[in-house]
């Protein structure tokens, strides 16, 4: 129990003293009603003697004390419309979920457009190269006219010009003292002096536009002369495959695969035995440089995780890519040769060897492709069953998976016997 201290002197009648732990005060009044000052505020109380019952209350003064105060925190509208009002804790969170929503929306169009990508690798063989018949191909022999796209010159108007002529003229009338004169006068002095001047700017005129057709006509003869040789070597070319030239169809063929454009690495042979029958061998890309093993999803915090695709989806998409490649390149031969009828087509890729015998090229594709499926063939088509029509050979497992089977016998060419 604590120990309290106190202590009151009588000063004056009605007036005291007094002392305790919490400073001095003073007192002042009579028995049942008393005023009392001290540092924590003036009080006056009542009470009536030999009862216990007393009133008190603070009516002033006093020390001030500190006090803490809550400062609310700034609040806007939700809607500018409403009574609404968020906190800045709410307000913080707003921002930070619309930033969230930002992340998530540029990831969002950053994997479609990796997506669309995707699917033009898949199908970049989509359309197929025209295929001319060969009426059209006879019809090539004729001779195309030429059609230049330079312009001839315009002719020189010569109203314009002598218009042209007569302001100089009146310009330089107008000089020196002809400034002080109304332009009128500089304008008739101009009309005499056009009669002598005209001439000569006429035949001026009349020379640079001369000129200028003449080196047209240059141009128009060089650009005749050069379509006329081109016309000549093509009619020529057309004429060579028409009838089979090995060697025009050998030169062919090796321009037309050195100039394709494919999305990715290829390596492909061919060799030529007849004019009807082409022979390619395709090194088609290995499923790992254009099939990915995995895909991007998006997380609820913005940020993306790599997931493994399924085996089967992969497997299926790889066996399209290589199918239409195989496809593509034989129908972009098809519109190069007209007399051919078939193009056999053995395909191969690389693949790790099981066993030490294990050939390290692993065949995958063989198919011969006639010239006149090839040309009525749908894009829309069924790939799979399309290959299947034109009797090829391969081995599709259950998940999709090309798996390896045996060189085709054609194959056996003394130029690919080392294979």
């Amino acid at each position: 129990m604590g120990f309290r201290f106190s202590r009151r002197i009588g000063i004056l009648p009605g007036l005291k003293l007094n002392f305790s732990g919490s400073g001095v005060s003073l007192s002042a009044g009579v028995r049942g009603a008393h005023l009392n000052f001290g540092s924590r505020g003036t009080y006056a109380s009542v009470g009536i003697p030999g009862t216990g019952l007393s009133y008190r209350q603070r009516i002033g003064g006093g020390r001030s004390y500190a006090t803490s105060s809550v400062t609310p925190e700034p609040r806007i509208k939700a809607e500018p419309d409403t009574n609404q009002f968020y906190s800045l804790a709410k307000q913080e969170a707003l921002k930070k979920a619309q930033e969230l929503n930002a992340r998530v929306e540029i990831l969002s169009q950053q994997l479609q457009t990796e997506a669309e990508e995707y699917q033009h690798l898949l199908n970049f063989w989509k359309p197929l190269p025209a295929i001319a018949g060969f009426e059209e191909w006879q019809s090539a022999l004729a001779k195309k006219p030429f059609e230049s796209k330079l312009a001839a010159p315009e002719p020189p108007d010569m109203q314009a010009e002598q218009a042209k002529l007569l302001d100089e003229l009146t310009e330089q009338e107008h000089t020196g003292l002809n400034k002080l004169l109304p332009k009128f006068v500089s304008r008739s002095d101009a009309k005499t002096d056009f009669v002598t001047a005209w001439p000569e700017r006429e035949a001026q005129v009349q020379q640079q536009y001369n000129e200028r057709y003449q080196q047209y006509e240059q141009q128009m003869a060089a650009e005749s002369a050069a379509w006329d040789e081109t016309e000549t070597k093509r009619i020529e070319w057309v004429q060579k495959l028409l009838a089979g030239d090995l060697l025009e169809m050998d030169r062919t063929i090796a321009e037309v695969l050195t100039g394709l454009q494919m999305p990715f690495k290829t390596q492909c042979d061919y060799f030529l035995h007849e004019a009807d029958t082409v022979g390619l061998h395709v090194d088609l890309p290995e499923i790992e440089d254009v099939i990915p093993e995995t895909v991007k999803e998006i997380q609820k915090n913005g940020t993306t995780k790599d997931v493994r695709r399924d085996q089967a989806e992969r497997f299926n998409d790889y066996a399209q890519l290589v199918m239409g490649q195989c496809l593509f390149l034989a129908a972009e031969l098809f519109s190069y040769l007209p007399v051919t009828q078939q193009i056999k087509v053995a395909a191969y890729t690389q693949r790790a060897r099981i066993k030490e015998t294990d050939p390290v090229d692993s065949y995958v594709l063989d198919v011969a492709f006639d010239r006149e499926a090839v040309k009525s063939f749908g894009v829309d088509e069924n790939l799979k069953a399309f290959f299947v029509r034109q009797g090829a050979r391969f081995n599709q497992s259950a998940d999709g998976e090309l798996k390896r089977i045996e060189p085709p016998s054609w194959l056996q060419h003394e130029d690919y016997r080392h294979l």
